[in-house]
């Protein structure tokens, strides 16, 4: 009779396993997968957008967006019905999903721009300045968040329960998924209703969602094959610019090009009151050489791709949604660039920057470019530093100086600051101040730190200049200084009186006199427009904008996009299908480290001895590191290492994300190195002075005694 009311009661839970809304997922894992990816796409877009209600109104008026991110994550969700333990799946895919949507609404309030695909080639470098952007408590939290979610996902997959694997159904479903999936976005992308490259990645997040943009940030590599790419196509458009460029220069200048981290003229703004002008120098220089706006790929962040165009002409818009041309195809090939170029007239060709050598991968991307030498911050002494922790600009004097004097003849000197940097915060005792009625508070503190920031790199601005001038230098200089991006913080379009938000300013200065001239330019032309100003025409890509730009054409980026492709992706029929340019052996540093002897300062203590060593060199005794201290640019000193006959010692320079940049040459350790054996004077020499001393003064206290006691008597 139990028995009975047991299987009756076990009958009743089955039926209403069969007939409840969950278990009719769970018999239709196609069903079950296009729901969870319907919800799950709604709540990446809210927390993207950071509003409910934004979202809301995304999915009634881009529907077809909407729909083109639910097939993507329908796609990944499909897979789960092929495991037993689905349920677990499910929760895997949507943490990851849901992790990178909440990535990309931190990212947009941090640095302005969203979450892409390249950020996982960049993290390493990202770690090392989350410090700045994060308190301490901040990354404790997201470490708890992180163990815990990891934890959850471990348990899970333990608690689950497996269940039947309906395979026949669960591979309907991913061809369904992904038939959907490539059948709704690529046929539209080739009809032109789905984009598939974004010159403004914040606002074509917002347009056509979080989901979407991220995928084809994954895929869009490279520059895409234009229409009509030919040999005959190419040939044609060389052609013309040979037949439209002269070829011999009027002068050969030193070249300097000094990107200015976040540098702009505040003076556009419109609603802003500064207690006195932070740049009054570089409003001078606009005034009295050619300058202009500045049109850049990026706000607030992408330092590299501004960098991109101007090194090598091309426009970094017509590269994949969000690419880091560093951190792709750089890493393996070379590229036409301004250090190319020059170098075929025999200019010598270096890089500097106050900061790490690995961030954005320049230690490797820079030798594609074809620099002869990068010097990076851990090859600088003499440092200091904003409140913020990032090094300030002054230090780029002296570092191009040594560039310039490196070789005997004329060089290009590509100068990247970092002084500008956000994240900004509110100044420690401001020297210049600001006032606004319509800017919110917490920008305009931020706005009074960043200006007190230019007022220095404007001071650095007047000093380098002043060092450059012909009569201090002596040779013909030209330097093409720029702002690379807008500061990340909140400033909106209406805070401009003049230009937009993707404009910077730019001015070229020399040291010999030339005509002024004001021109608004994009970031890619600037630097074959300054050489054109001095009669420099070389390079495919930088005559095409020099014949372009004295025709006063304004559109040709069908023609750039030819070259573009067919120098980065193409067959290279510019170069008569063969790579024109070899990758660059480069050095580390423009003044060499070495270490020239090693001497013991007692028991696991010895000295180095050489030239221009650093805070980041590190000592390693028979290929292995040391605990090295920095005493001086000639010594460091080496603490827990015995030192014996044989060792080899060598010096290194590690970044700051411990990576090895360049390494002195070994130095042997030898009997012959060490000091002499004391001999006994040398070891016990001293107890005949002291001894002497102390029979001197014991003898005087004696005579003193018995003096005493003899006139006592008396």
């Amino acid at each position: 009779m139990k028995k009975e009311r047991v299987d009756k009661k076990k009958d009743t839970v089955d039926e209403q396993d069969r007939r409840g809304f969950f278990a009719y997922l769970n018999r239709h894992p196609i069903q079950e997968s296009a729901l969870i990816a319907l919800v799950l796409n709604f709540v990446m877009e809210i927390i993207s957008r950071r509003s409910l209600i934004s979202a809301v109104s995304f999915l009634i008026h881009s529907p077809h967006f909407f729909l083109a991110g639910w097939a993507v994550i329908f796609l990944t969700l499909s897979l789960a019905p092929l495991f037993p333990k689905k349920i677990f799946i499910y929760c895997l895919f949507g943490i990851l999903w849901l992790s990178m949507a909440i990535t990309n609404a931190v990212l947009v309030v941090i640095r302005t721009a969203p979450f892409e695909a390249v950020d996982f080639s960049i993290i390493r470098t990202g770690l090392g300045i989350i410090t700045i952007y994060m308190k301490v408590w901040q990354i404790i939290l997201i470490s708890l968040a992180i163990i815990a979610a990891l934890a959850g996902i471990v348990v899970l997959s333990i608690k689950t329960k497996s269940r039947k694997v309906m395979l026949k159904r669960a591979l309907i479903g991913i061809g369904l998924s992904a038939l959907i999936s490539f059948g709704l976005i690529v046929p539209l992308n080739l009809l032109g209703y789905y984009p598939y490259a974004f010159s403004n990645l914040t606002e074509s997040y917002d347009r056509y969602g979080f989901t979407y943009c991220f995928t084809c940030s994954i895929f869009d590599r490279g520059v895409n094959k234009p229409d009509g790419y030919s040999r005959n196509a190419v040939d044609e458009l060389t052609a013309r610019i040979d037949r439209e460029t002269p070829v011999k220069a009027d002068s050969e200048p030193n070249v300097v090009i000094l990107q200015l981290e976040s540098f702009f003229d505040v003076g556009r703004l419109a609603d802003v009151t500064f207690s006195e002008n932070p740049i009054p120098y570089f409003t001078e220089l606009k005034e009295t050489y050619s300058s202009g706006l500045l049109t850049v790929p990026t706000i607030g962040a992408g330092t590299a791709n501004t960098e991109f165009e101007l090194v090598t002409g091309m426009s970094h818009h017509d590269f994949g949604t969000g690419e880091y041309p560093y951190k792709s195809f750089l890493q393996r090939e070379s590229c036409e660039s301004v250090a190319y170029v020059l170098g075929e007239l025999g200019y010598g060709s270096h890089a500097i920057h106050n900061y790490s050598a690995t961030f954005y991968a320049r230690n490797v991307a820079y030798a594609s470019l074809g620099f002869d030498s990068f010097t990076p911050i851990e090859y600088m002494n003499g440092l200091e530093y904003n409140q913020l922790g990032w090094a300030k600009d002054k230090i780029l004097t002296r570092e191009i100086l040594d560039a310039l004097h490196s070789t005997e003849g004329r060089d290009v000197v590509l100068t990247i600051s970092v002084q500008g940097h956000g994240k900004y915060v509110p100044a420690d005792d401001p020297v210049i101040t600001a006032s606004s009625s319509s800017i919110e508070e917490d920008t305009l503190a931020s706005l009074i730190y960043y200006v007190n920031q230019l007022k220095e790199m404007d001071d650095f601005l007047r000093e380098l200049t002043a060092a450059l001038s012909y009569e201090s230098f002596g040779e013909e200089v030209m330097i093409v200084m720029y702002g690379d991006h807008l500061p990340s913080m909140a400033l909106k379009p209406e805070d401009f009186a003049s230009g937009n938000m993707y404009q910077t300013d730019y001015v070229i200065w020399t040291n010999t006199p030339l005509p002024r001239e004001e021109r608004d330019l994009a970031s890619y032309q600037l630097s074959a427009y300054a050489l054109s100003k001095v009669g420099i025409s070389r390079g495919t890509v930088f005559r095409l904008h020099q014949t372009e730009l004295a025709a006063g054409k304004e559109d040709y980026s069908d023609e750039l996009r030819l070259l573009e492709y067919d120098l980065v992706n193409g067959k290279k029929y510019a170069y008569g299908k063969t790579e024109r340019y070899e990758i660059k052996d480069m050095q580390m540093g423009v003044n060499e480290i070495k270490a020239t002897s090693v001497s013991p300062l007692g028991e696991k203590t010895f000295l180095v001895t050489g030239t221009n060593f650093t805070e980041w060199s590190v000592v390693y005794l028979n290929g292995r590191k040391c605990s090295t201290a920095f005493v001086s640019p000639v010594h460091l000193r080496v603490t827990g290492k015995e030192l014996k006959p044989g060792d080899t010692v060598t010096v290194e320079q590690i970044s700051v994300d411990r990576v090895r940049l360049g390494s002195s040459e070994k130095i042997v350790y030898r009997e012959a190195d060490a000091p002499p054996p004391k001999t006994w004077g040398q070891k016990y020499g001293w107890i005949i002075p002291v001894g002497a001393f102390a029979l001197f003064t014991l003898t005087e206290i004696t005579v003193v005694i018995v003096k005493r006691k003899k006139k006592s008597k008396l």
